[in-house]
């Protein structure tokens, strides 16, 4: 007896009806993307193995995206003069109250610095960072002008432990120091 190995259109259609179901079954069962969200403001997931802390990574990525987001700042951007920023601390609101987290904010205007922006920025010294240069210099007080700046570059950083796994949100703002306004602000969320 001869058999065709050509299906029947009856089992043809079930056969491709059982594989629509078998691949709904699948997308179904996977992440979905977050397509609302802008891509820098996606949550990064890291496996477990590569530890529940901020690492090198994470200081990169959220350096670099608020770095960009800085330089695009319509007020620094178009500004008619030289816009100068004050590095503020980075409040840390995260279950490890020791952890420093000054990097960021140091790679932040390192880049910036670095960054086709540096011709309508300047950055100064904390004014109690300035005196104790000029105290070390022998510089009297009161003899060397102040420059005044304009905004101010703060963060807060978060976190959310659970299990073996934590959720960071670190939070970048631009503070504009004559009406305490936030001009700008950005953040970098990751899964640890």
């Amino acid at each position: 007896m001869n058999r065709s190995t050509n299906l029947s259109p009856l089992r043809l259609t079930a056969a491709l009806a059982l594989a629509s179901v078998f691949m709904g079954a699948i997308g179904c069962s996977t992440t979905p993307r977050d397509e609302g969200t802008p891509k820098s403001h996606r949550l990064e997931s890291r496996l477990p193995s590569e530890g529940s802390q901020l690492g090198s990574g994470d200081l990169v990525v959220a350096s670099q995206q608020a770095v960009a987001g800085i330089a695009d700042v319509p007020e620094i951007k178009d500004a008619p003069e030289r816009t100068i920023i004050v590095m503020d601390r980075v409040g840390n609101e995260t279950s490890d109250r020791t952890a420093n987290f000054q990097i960021y904010l140091a790679r932040i205007r390192a880049n910036l610095n670095q960054s086709g922006a540096r011709h309508n920025l300047a950055f100064v010294e904390t004014r109690s960072r300035a005196e104790q240069i000029k105290q070390r210099e022998g510089i009297p007080a009161g003899e060397a002008s102040r420059t005044r700046p304009n905004y101010a570059l703060t963060g807060v950083f978060y976190d959310m432990p659970r299990g073996r796994t934590n959720y960071y949100l670190l939070t970048f703002q631009l503070v504009d120091l004559t009406d305490d306004i936030v001009i700008w602000e950005d953040s970098y969320e990751v899964k640890l």
